[in-house]
């Protein structure tokens, strides 16, 4: 009766520490993804901006036939 208590908390204790192995690398993954995408932020709000120019002086600009 009591080795099998023991197998049962010790099965218990060790899920809780996959439980936290699996916590601590999402927010690993979350935080690698936060950085990245405060690294990209400016370089992405440059090209839509650059996109947003072009397509806006495409719009205002006349066009003369050849």
């Amino acid at each position: 009766m009591i080795t099998s208590l023991r197998k049962i908390s010790g099965n218990k204790s060790r899920r809780g520490a996959i439980a936290l192995e699996y916590a601590l690398v999402l927010a690993f993954v979350a935080v690698a993804v936060l950085a990245a995408l405060i690294g990209l932020g400016g370089k992405l709000t440059n090209t839509i901006d650059a996109v947003g120019n072009k397509t806006n002086d495409a719009a205002n600009s006349t066009f003369v036939a050849p």
